[in-house]
């Protein structure tokens, strides 16, 4: 989620681990080559990303490993209680039953580029999927040989969104994808964003990151990269459009002359006019983002780059600012903080506790766990493990609080079924785990958590 890597993925948590330092650039530059192992501070060290001593859960709250499989990125349920976990190489696996099926439901590696950040990043079910069975999944779609991966040239891969058809024999419907978004650009291996999520009138959100280096210009990257500034291109936006890719008639620009549908499967449009896809725009990385359940309220966790994380209100039409803005000041300042005609973050914290790349976001559901938890909003951090509770602030504002503080490597946050309730999931890609919560009033004392990390062959 920070900067470009050309690390290859493995099977072995240490190569995994180098690997995914891709997902925080600048972690290491950040902390610098001395940094000093104190409480808060990050697991990454002399290039290795360090397993935390052992922790527990608030009291009330059992975490405890749910299921082991390589590299999760995302998670969903359907309505018929089957959860639907992606892994990054490009597959799509379900658990029915509390079982994980070995066979996958859908299998994209041979399609797909997973080098970096790239791969099967993002899912999202249908809200009418007891009959349509429609799933949604954003991946980067290889161009050129699997093994290759190149960036910079016309093989580069792109991102896109597509739609399938999830049967009820635990396999995707053979032919059924569509590519609803196509030609998200991917100029380096970072940056992809990748996020899917429906609002409650039923129109699909998607999250796209900056590219990590300028389209057509490998030399600017990072905070000269100005991807997020232009509104002709898909990149550093959230976009919105119906299930079938079509676009929505409320979308910024979908009365502006000489708008384009920038990501027709068929092929870019001639132009400079404004994406029609495009819904707000100005992000760096927004890897994550997460709805309010029941309502078109969405909080989007956008990735910084040296000096602050931040969490969004979503708002269309609106221009968050990167590469001008990080966090509420002026890029790379934390004291260059004034008025500015760019949308605020409604919360950010700045990298000096050791905490350095926002990831998962999820919204409690109302009344599932006794307050203050209920109705809030989680967001975790990858470089210094953590899950967090957005809080009300005295005289207004937010804070953060620590709710699983030391949870490792958190990349997704979800609520799901278990049993006759639901669940918090999260997905440790280093620890190649998916986690779950789950609130007792019997869970009388804190408990400890699952910490070990053995490889896993699935």
């Amino acid at each position: 989620m920070r900067g470009p890597t050309s690390a290859m993925r493995s099977r072995s948590v240490l190569r995994q681990a180098s690997a995914l330092l891709g997902l925080a650039l600048l972690a290491l530059t950040t902390i610098g080559a001395g940094a000093v192992a104190t409480a808060g501070t990050p697991r990454v060290q002399s290039g290795v990303i360090r397993p935390k001593a052992a922790a527990v859960a608030p009291a009330g709250f059992s975490d405890t490993l749910a299921y082991r499989l390589n590299t999760p990125t995302a998670l969903a349920s359907t309505p018929d209680g089957r959860l639907l976990i992606t892994q990054d190489p490009g597959r799509l696996r379900v658990v029915r039953d509390g079982t994980l099926l070995a066979a996958p439901a859908l299998n994209l590696a041979s399609r797909s580029c997973s080098a970096g950040e790239r791969g099967l990043t993002g899912l999202a079910v249908d809200p009418s999927f007891a009959t349509n069975h429609f799933v949604y999944l954003y991946w980067n779609f290889n161009l050129d040989k699997p093994e290759i991966c190149g960036g910079g040239t016309p093989q580069t891969p792109v991102n896109r969104i597509a739609r399938y058809t999830l049967g009820n024999d635990d396999k995707v419907v053979a032919g059924s994808e569509r590519v609803l978004v196509d030609n998200i650009a991917s100029p380096a291996t970072n940056h992809n964003g990748g996020d899917l999520r429906f609002g409650a009138h039923g129109l699909l959100y998607a999250t796209t990151g900056d590219g990590g280096c300028k389209i057509g210009d490998p030399t600017l990257c990072a905070g000269l990269n100005p991807n997020s500034r232009r509104l002709d291109i898909l990149n550093g936006k959230v976009l919105r459009v119906r299930r079938n890719g079509a676009i929505p008639a409320g979308n910024p620009f979908a009365s502006t002359p000489g708008a384009r549908r920038c990501g027709d499967p068929a092929g870019v449009p001639p132009g400079t006019g404004p994406c029609l896809e495009a819904f707000a725009w100005g992000f760096r990385n927004p890897y994550r983002f997460a709805v309010r359940p029941g309502t078109n309220s969405f909080f989007v966790n956008d990735v910084g780059q040296a000096t602050w994380e931040e969490v969004d209100a979503l708002v269309a039409g609106r221009d968050y600012g990167w590469n001008v803005r990080e966090g509420p000041c002026v890029r790379g300042s934390t004291t260059n903080c004034g008025p500015t005609p760019f949308m605020n973050p409604i919360f950010a914290y700045t990298h000096a506790d050791g905490c350095a790349s926002i990831t998962g976001g999820a919204f409690v559901p109302a009344g599932l766990w006794p307050a203050p938890w209920s109705g809030s909003y989680l967001f975790s951090d990858f470089v210094c493990g953590g899950i967090y509770r957005l809080a009300p602030a005295a005289g207004g504002g937010f804070s953060r609080e620590p709710f699983l503080p030391d949870a490792p490597a958190p990349v997704h946050l979800a609520f799901a079924p278990f049993g006759d309730t639901s669940a918090l999931y999260y997905l440790d890609i280093v620890g190649n785990a998916v986690h779950r919560v789950v609130f007792s009033t019997t869970n009388t004392a804190p408990v400890a958590r699952f910490t070990s990390r053995p490889p896993s062959s699935m």
